[in-house]
């Protein structure tokens, strides 16, 4: 008569979740992408920084200049000078240009840099597709909710440590600026505040974007493309097609308020210190667009990758 002894369980060591997750930010780190986006984003940062550095420094200087009359063109209509005037104030108004320009200082790259998080958030799912792992992944960790949130979590994270970097340069740069222009750096207002702490949520949001996006296509070339079409051409397009159906089609202002609903554009409404256009709509509503499309993009996402047979 023989007896069987059971197989002793082997304990897990650490958190279920954690190990998911440094399991997930290895494999970006066993790829070439991480340093290459790493670099891009380094590059960006600086390039725009640059350019805010130097726009901010000729709007100071023209808002220091003395204060003369407007020049009207002659036979304009009341609303031209009503418009000319304000635009004039606006221009020579110091504490409010000091902190439009600390708005754009602070989230320097913040445009190209949600960009690239997008399609770091679409390669952390589709690198599985693409290498043929998804199946061992799916069976080293066969809780699928678990893998999935993992990598989730990993595509935010990366958003945030992007998102560390950026501010911390841009940050640092400013502050030297405003001391070297002998002005205050406006951190006071809760306006630069405000486009500071969206634009954290920005690359947090367009990193779930790109994730659930990558769900939708398992084709990482095809995700790629479509991720950088819905980013680029959706901002620049869409103010396009918006501006031509105002003037052709319908002759109201609201046409261009709704613009806001393209995620791209959503994301620019609600990280601007001031009105992005003269028809946007209040910051908030580009957060509650933005989040609407993220949280959609993440849902469908979880709700496929659990259910889809992984080959």
């Amino acid at each position: 008569m023989t007896t069987t002894t059971a197989r002793p369980a082997i304990p897990h060591v650490g958190i279920p979740g954690l190990r998911l997750v440094r399991s997930e930010f290895r494999k970006i780190r066993t790829t070439n992408a991480w340093w290459l986006f790493g670099i891009a984003s380094l590059v960006i940062t600086g390039l725009t920084l640059w350019i805010n550095l130097a726009r901010a420094a000729s709007d100071i200087a023209f808002a220091r200049t003395a204060a003369l009359a407007p020049k009207f063109p002659p036979g304009a209509s009341p609303d031209q000078v009503a418009e000319a005037q304000a635009q004039f104030a606006r221009a020579h108004d110091l504490h409010q240009v000091s902190i439009n320009s600390a708005g754009s200082i602070f989230t320097s790259g913040q445009f190209f840099g949600l960009m690239l998080v997008m399609l770091l958030g679409i390669l952390v799912i589709t690198n599985e597709f693409q290498y043929q792992t998804a199946t061992a992944t799916f069976l080293t960790t066969p809780h699928r909710t678990r893998v999935v949130f993992g990598k989730l979590a990993a595509a935010i994270g990366l958003g945030f440590l992007f998102w560390l970097v950026s501010q911390a340069i841009s940050l640092t740069a400013g502050l030297i600026f405003f001391n070297n222009v002998d002005l205050t750096n406006s951190l006071g207002e809760w306006a630069v505040q405000r486009a500071m702490l969206f634009n954290l949520a920005a690359y947090l949001l367009w990193a779930v974007f790109g994730f659930g996006l990558g769900t939708l296509i398992r084709s990482q070339i095809g995700s790629v493309v479509t991720g950088m079409i819905i980013y680029l051409v959706g901002y620049i397009g869409a103010i396009g097609v918006f501006i031509l159906i105002r003037t052709y089609i319908i002759h109201r202002d609201g046409v261009l308020t709704a613009a806001v609903s393209m995620p791209s554009i959503a994301t620019q409404v609600m990280i601007s210190p001031d009105k992005l256009y003269e028809q946007s709509p209040p910051w908030w509503v580009g957060a509650l667009v933005m989040i609407g499309w993220s949280v959609l993009a993440g849902l469908v996402g979880i709700l496929l990758t659990r259910r889809r047979d992984i080959s």
